[in-house]
C-alpha cells in the first residue's frame, strides 16, 4: 500500500529549498523526489517530507504520531478522511468530516456503514463459514483498538516531558474509530460464540464468551482513560494520573487475553503464539469438512 501524504503548499518553503539546496538535498531521495526533514512545535522528528513540484508533501503517520491530526484510509475507493483537532465540537452520536461543501456531521449509522464497508457484522442468518474470517476480524479490530492506548499514553508523556498539552480531539476521534467496530461486533461475537459450540464443543463457545467480555471491559477502560486523562489535564492530581494509569493497564490485559484466546499471539511476548486458539481450532474443524 503506498504511504498516505497531506499536501501542505508553502511557496516560500519551496523557494528556499531550491536555493539552499541546488546541489541535492541533505536529506536524499525518495525515487526522483528531494526529500525534507520535518520539524513540528520547532522540534525535529524522525519523519521525512517530499518535495514535488514545489509542493511539500507530508506524510500523515508523522501528523498521527505528533498529536495534530488523525485519518481513516478508506482502501476501497482510495479516499483518506483527515482529522484535525481543536474548535470543532462532537458528542457521542455524531462526528465530522469533510465533503465537497465542506465539514458536515456524521450519524453514527454513517460512520458504522463506512468503517465497516465490506466486513459483515449482522448477526442474522449466521453460519459456520463466518466462522474463521470473524475471529481475524475481531483480532484486527483489537489490535487497532490497543493503539488507542499508545496514543493516550504519547499525551501523557509530551505533559509530563515538554509541558505540551496534547490535542484530545484527535485522541476522541481515533477512540470513536476505533472502538465503534468491536461495539457493532458484539451481537456477531455472541453468534459466533453459539456457532462455535453448535460445531465444535462447548470449551471453544465459553472461550469466545470470554473473549467478548473481555472486548467489553476493555471499551469500558478505555473510555474510562480517557475521561480520566481529560481530568488529569485539568487538575494536575496525582490520584488522577494513578486512575488513568489503573485504568490502562486493564484495557491491554482484557485485549491482551481476548487476543490470545483468539489466535493464540502473546502480546507481551513478541513473536510467542500458543497453539491452544479459537483460531487453530476453527482451522482443525475446517480440515475436517
Amino acid at each position: 500500500m503506498r504511504k498516505l501524504t497531506i499536501l501542505a503548499t508553502v511557496a516560500t518553503l519551496a523557494i528556499g529549498i531550491g536555493t539552499a539546496y541546488a546541489a541535492g538535498s541533505p536529506y536524499g531521495k525518495l525515487g526522483p523526489y528531494e526529500q525534507v526533514s520535518i520539524n513540528m512545535d520547532r522540534e525535529k522528528t524522525n519523519a521525512k517530507g517530499v518535495l514535488i513540484n514545489g509542493e511539500i508533501y507530508v506524510p500523515v503517520s508523522a501528523m498521527q504520531k505528533n498529536n495534530k491530526s488523525a485519518y481513516y484510509y478508506d482502501s476501497a475507493n482510495y479516499q483518506v478522511h483527515l482529522f484535525f483537532g481543536g474548535g470543532q465540537e462532537s458528542n457521542n452520536t455524531v462526528d465530522y468530516y469533510y465533503r465537497d461543501n465542506g465539514y458536515q456531521y456524521k450519524s453514527k449509522s454513517e460512520l458504522a456503514a463506512e468503517v465497516m464497508k465490506n466486513i459483515p457484522y449482522d448477526d442474522s442468518n449466521y453460519h459456520s463459514g463466518m466462522m474463521h474470517q470473524d475471529i481475524l476480524n475481531i483480532t484486527s479490530f483489537s489490535k487497532a483498538f490497543l493503539t488507542v492506548t499508545e496514543m493516550m499514553d504519547n499525551a501523557v508523556q509530551s505533559k509530563v516531558s515538554i509541558n505540551r498539552e496534547p490535542n484530545m480531539e484527535i485522541i476522541k476521534q481515533a477512540l470513536r474509530y476505533r472502538g465503534l467496530p468491536l461495539e457493532l461486533m458484539d451481537d456477531r461475537m455472541e453468534a459466533l460464540a453459539e456457532e462455535l459450540g453448535d460445531q465444535i464443543g462447548r470449551r471453544e463457545e465459553r472461550d469466545m464468551e470470554d473473549v467478548r467480555d473481555h472486548i467489553q471491559d476493555a471499551i469500558k477502560y478505555q473510555n474510562k482513560a480517557y475521561n480520566v486523562l481529560e481530568d488529569w489535564l485539568r487538575s494536575s492530581d496525582e490520584d488522577d494520573l494513578d486512575d488513568y494509569r489503573d485504568y490502562v493497564e486493564e484495557v491491554k490485559e482484557n485485549l491482551y487475553e481476548a487476543i490470545e484466546l483468539l489466535t493464540g499471539e502473546v502480546m507481551d511476548e513478541p513473536g510467542q503464539v500458543n497453539e491452544d486458539s479459537l483460531k487453530k481450532e476453527v482451522e482443525k474443524w475446517l480440515l475436517k469438512q
